[in-house]
């Protein structure tokens, strides 16, 4: 953190009743809000500078639902209000927001025993929130919007500006716009309030429990299939940087997930959506192939934002191939309904 951004952090520490800093850090593994983390003598806060794709009503969104989910149970974080009384503060025209701080453990990937943790506190989460009668007023315009994120793979792939680009990428595109399709949910599938980003890092252990769930922000009307197929799809790929695919992880996910939620779904209707939601995040990665603009780029590991979102796109082909193909061999079907 350089001495702007620390400048910055203080102005807006001011607005709140904390007293004056007498730590601060940025804390690691943002990629769409910028966080960090303040000690003050009245306690430990973060404080998050949201991306511009939010405004306002996603901070409205996560005040209509803290305390019913607090109070039914799931511990979220404690949304803090400035000294004039509002939930957010408006800096240099950035969006703000500050929680209290909460002591967890740090872990570098997915465990059996993680995975049943998580599993069953987002059981619970799809639980409350279908009996919440939330409705939320924010929605990330094509946010798991899949046919609008085909349309612009087709589109952007036959502009002419890509021509060159698209000779190299033939097989990658044409395997995407054949194969999404194929898994697209039910028009009649049940929907309730979802996640949207249930990846193990918005899910907060201590001890080895999962404590806590973090970044509503992504909230919104859905089967909750979408969110097993997203979590599942992040928690099972064997990290940093491969295709392989754990079974186990798996396994101990849907048995903590079913133990809470009243929702049961067949596991191939589980593995259709692992499938889409992997299929659409390689499609993401293609796109920005092209536009080189959306992802950030880990200039250690790669020569340019267009190899990297090219080596990220064929690694998520390879793994929903992988997962795909072994499915049956790895899984017994537990349940009778599907969607």
């Amino acid at each position: 953190m350089n001495e702007e951004e620390l400048h910055l952090l203080q102005k807006v520490v001011r607005c709140y009743n904390l007293g004056t800093i007498t730590k601060a850090e940025q804390l690691a593994g943002g990629l769409v809000n910028v966080s960090f983390k303040v000690e003050s003598p009245q306690g430990d806060f973060v404080f998050q500078r949201l991306s511009p794709i939010w405004d306002e009503r996603v901070i409205d969104d996560y005040t209509a639902v803290q305390r019913y989910l607090r109070t039914k149970g799931l511990h979220v974080p404690v949304l803090l209000t400035t000294k004039a009384g509002k939930t957010f503060q408006r800096m240099n025209r950035q969006l703000w927001r500050a929680f209290e701080y909460q002591v967890n453990d740090t872990f570098a990937e997915a465990t059996p025993e993680r995975a049943h943790e998580a599993g069953a506190l987002l059981g619970r989460f799809h639980k409350l929130m279908a009996h919440s009668g939330f409705k939320p007023k924010f929605r990330l315009l094509g946010f798991h919007d899949t046919p609008c994120i085909l349309e612009k793979l087709v589109h952007t792939k036959t502009s002419p500006q890509y021509t060159e680009k698209a000779r190299e990428v033939q097989e990658e595109y044409e395997i995407l716009t054949r194969k999404i399709p194929c898994f697209y949910l039910s028009e009649n599938r049940q929907r309730t309030i979802i996640h949207g980003d249930p990846k193990l890092a918005n899910f907060l252990f201590r001890e080895g429990k999962a404590v806590s769930l973090l970044d509503l922000d992504t909230m919104m009307e859905e089967s909750p299939l979408f969110d097993l197929g997203d979590a599942l799809r992040s928690w099972c790929r064997v990290k940093p940087s491969t295709a392989g695919y754990n079974p186990d992880v798996f396994e101990s996910a849907m048995a903590g997930y079913e133990k809470e939620s009243p929702f049961k779904y067949a596991y191939q209707g589980i593995n259709h959506a692992m499938s889409l939601v992997t299929l659409e995040l390689a499609a993401r990665y293609l796109i920005d192939y092209f536009k080189e603009d959306y992802f950030s780029f880990d200039a250690e590991k790669y020569q340019s934002r267009a190899e990297q979102n090219l080596a990220r796109c064929r690694r998520y082909l390879e793994f929903q191939q992988n997962f795909s193909r072994d499915f049956r061999k790895f899984h017994v079907e537990p349940f009778c309904k599907s969607e």
